[in-house]
């Protein structure tokens, strides 16, 4: 009897763990950044070098060129836009759920430029 309430213990406790894992898969990051502004500068390069690409294709002398440049233009797209909608989307829901601000320490340091604030 007291072997199968340890069993029962022992079996609550791993699955409990397993579920913990599973929800954590969710939250792997999408990206290497905790600043929402540095996800939405990133997406906005993402836009640029999309249209870049697709300026590209008027230039392009064969039609490997232009397949190649469609398949990085898809690959902006479909792939890397997504992640990056993601992240956006997390953070704000993380900010909501849990009181947290948006807004980070500047980091950053120009020279010869004064931050009014």
């Amino acid at each position: 009897m007291i072997g199968e309430k340890i069993e029962d213990i022992i079996k609550n406790i791993v699955k409990e763990t397993l579920d913990d894992g599973k929800s954590a898969d969710k939250n792997v990051d999408l990206i290497q950044t905790d600043n929402i502004g540095e996800v939405i500068e990133k997406l906005s390069i993402l836009h640029c070098r999309t249209w870049y690409l697709e300026d590209s294709i008027a230039d392009a002398k064969t039609d490997e060129e232009v397949a190649s440049l469609k398949r990085k233009i898809d690959i902006c797209f479909k792939e890397k836009r997504p992640r990056l909608v993601e992240a956006l989307n997390r953070m704000m829901e993380d900010s909501i759920r849990n009181s947290k601000s948006l807004i980070e320490d500047s980091v950053k340091h120009y020279k010869g430029f004064k931050e009014n604030i």
